[in-house]
């Protein structure tokens, strides 16, 4: 009985302390300008400071031209935000009423940006912000007062934009330093797997699932920085090409390494030896800023797989342009069009009523925040209002699974923040103290948050958590009820946003589900015999991308409510599929994909029960 949940526990364990790339790196300069931040907001007595680190920490990226371009966006929305703002509590001062509905109406703005725009967490920010200011100035009768800090909001709001570009610019690394870590941490993931299989030692679970999920990440992100590294322009296109090939090729080497975590894999060991041998000879070669030399075609290994993985070590030295691995159209052989430049609002925006339905829920639950908030009288509590920003999502999964990452996430912070007030600040005599204690804290959360996906928002909780307990006034805290009051306000949040979700237009994740899935069965319809190796390991990076993003909607389906998810067996017959899907994936490419004789398994086989019979290669739920 208790094997299960600790199975899940070891799972969400090996997934925050998994040591990537990067990842101190990151979590270290998030420390640092948050810090900062703190250190400024105390000199001047800004206002919101406890909202400082939520928006800095919310929004940070790993690379320079991505913090740049969202301190772009912020300066102009928060701009706007400021004069909307003024204008609101000009024409609705000391009337609680025209307050509030100002207050929703923009907030039904917010919410209905964040999910149809490109800006997306901006906008929960902003609305985050603004009601959080607008309940605050409910309190202040002075015009002269509020025009003050209506004007010290908008500074404040200039310094995190300044320190996203200007420090963002300086300490953020370049989005090809970015990618080549990826490849090398690819690189080197296979060549410790590699490794382990040629000394003939189990291969350690925590490296297996490192594997999955850097398969299941396909090759879209390494991409996206490099198309962030041709905006820079500071790399010549001879550069990025040798990359190109390096981020795809790493791809299909961990494709076929994830093939020979299997004990009974066909691959000998003296292979294994020498393609780690190889691999480490290519990380190491990456790293210092260099190219791999030619190496020839005479092949060593004597295992397909081996010399599959041996041909794509052999082809790092030979560039690769966007036009080679431009796929073909499914009709067609001509060229697939060019994709058109992303606009202000996504597809859809208008035409989609699920946007609107969560613009409604999201207001609702602000409302009921706002009322319980003044119908308490417990200034503590304003977290209340700021989870229902953070914890509303289109779909019921969705904001189950952050509502789980929230509590558990706020549950860490508030018991550092309360072990700081009982254990530390008695000893503290100085502010550079206090600055080290954060930064410590700040970087644990960092640390998790520039991890997996799938626990990265329990990382920002608790940086929110321990900062709002700890923030609370422009001192020291020492009373234990601040923290106490922060807890209690984001469970009245939570219940709020669950019981909105449940009783209006529950929006079930299946539906993301199921496009998932008949976008996998169409990728798998196409036909592959006509394109190079390239195009085939492109397409099945793009296999890998869609069934794990598939994977990810159901898991936050079995979430939901029994009424809203499907069968046990029909759930079943979806992971069969899925798991099929990923294996045909690696049969997509190499010469291994030429000698195939079998046709691709088809998602209608298996909903029809043609393979009824198999269904325990499922898996659990």
């Amino acid at each position: 009985m208790v094997k299960p949940y600790l199975d899940a526990f070891m799972r969400l364990w090996r997934l925050a302390v998994r040591p990537t790339r990067g990842r101190t790196a990151l979590a270290l300069r998030t420390a640092i300008v948050c810090m900062a931040l703190v250190l400024i907001g105390e000199i001047w007595q800004l206002p919101m400071l406890t909202l400082l680190t939520l928006t800095l920490g919310a929004l940070w990226q790993g690379n320079r031209v991505a913090n740049m371009k969202i301190s772009v966006m912020y300066v102009i929305f928060f701009s706007g935000v400021t004069g909307a703002l003024y204008v609101g509590v000009v024409t609705t001062i000391n009337n609680f009423l025209a307050t509030l509905i100002f207050n929703l109406v923009l907030s039904f703005v917010f919410f209905f940006l964040s999910t149809t725009t490109i800006l997306g967490m901006i906008s929960v920010i902003g609305g985050l912000i603004l009601s959080y200011m607008l309940v605050a100035l409910d309190n202040v009768q002075s015009g002269d007062s509020i025009a003050r800090l209506v004007l010290s909001a908008w500074r404040v709001f200039l310094i995190i934009a300044g320190m996203m570009a200007f420090v963002g610019s300086s300490l953020s690394p370049s989005p090809k330093h970015v990618l080549t870590d990826q490849i090398i941490e690819r690189l080197r993931l296979s060549a410790k797997c590699l490794g382990r299989r040629g000394e003939g030692r189990n291969i350690p679970q925590a490296w297996q699932d490192a594997v999955m999920d850097t398969v299941g990440e396909g090759v879209s992100g390494m991409f996206g920085m490099l198309g962030a590294s041709t905006a820079e322009q500071r790399w010549s296109p001879e550069d990025l090409s040798y990359l190109r090939r390096a981020a795809l090729n790493s791809f299909g080497i961990l494709q076929f390494v994830e093939r020979c975590l299997k004990p009974n894999a066909s691959i000998p060991r003296e292979d294994c030896v020498y393609l780690a041998r190889r691999l480490e000879e290519a990380a190491e070669c990456f790293e210092t800023g260099g190219r791999p030399a030619e190496t020839g075609t005479a092949q060593v290994c004597s295992g397909d797989i081996a010399r599959e993985m041996e041909r794509l070590l052999n082809s790092l030295d030979q560039p690769l342009t966007a036009e080679d691995v431009q796929l073909p159209s499914s009709q067609s052989g001509e060229a697939a069009p060019k994709k058109k430049k992303s606009a202000f609002f996504l597809p859809g925006a208008f035409t989609d009523p699920e946007h609107v339905r969560f613009a409604v829920k999201g207001t609702v639950s602000v409302f009921l925040s706002i009322i319980t908030y003044k119908m308490l009288n417990w200034p503590g509590v304003h977290t209340c209002i700021i989870t229902c920003f953070i914890v509303s999502l289109p779909t019921m999964g969705a904001v189950l699974d952050k509502q789980r990452l929230r509590i558990v996430g706020a549950l860490i912070g508030c018991f550092m923040a309360m072990g700081t007030i009982i254990w530390l600040m008695p000893h503290m005599t100085d502010i550079a103290e206090i600055m080290l204690v954060m930064g410590v804290v700040i970087f644990i959360g960092a640390w998790v948050k520039a991890g997996d996906q799938r626990i990265s928002y329990l990382g920002l909780q608790i940086i929110v958590t321990f900062t709002l307990a700890d923030l609370a006034k422009y001192a020291p805290t020492t009373d234990l009820t601040v923290p106490r009051d922060r807890i209690i306000g984001i469970l009245i949040g939570l219940a709020i946003t669950y019981v909105v979700h449940t009783m209006f237009w529950p929006h079930s994740a299946m539906g993301g589900a199921i496009q998932k899935l008949k976008a996998l069965d169409a990728l798998l319809a196409q036909d592959v015999t006509d394109w190079n190796h390239d195009q085939r390991m492109l397409q099945a990076a793009k296999v890998q991308e869609t069934a794990s993003g598939a994977m990810g909607q159901l898991r936050q389906v079995m979430l939901e409510p029994s009424y809203m998810r499907p069968t046990r067996h029909r759930m079943r017959q979806y992971m069969l599929f899925l798991r099929r899907a990923a294996m045909s994936a690696a049969s997509l490419f190499g010469d291994i994909a030429a000698n195939r004789n079998k046709q691709a398994l088809r998602l209608g086989q298996i909903l029809k029960g043609g393979e009824a019979a198999s269904l325990n290669e499922g898996g659990g739920l």
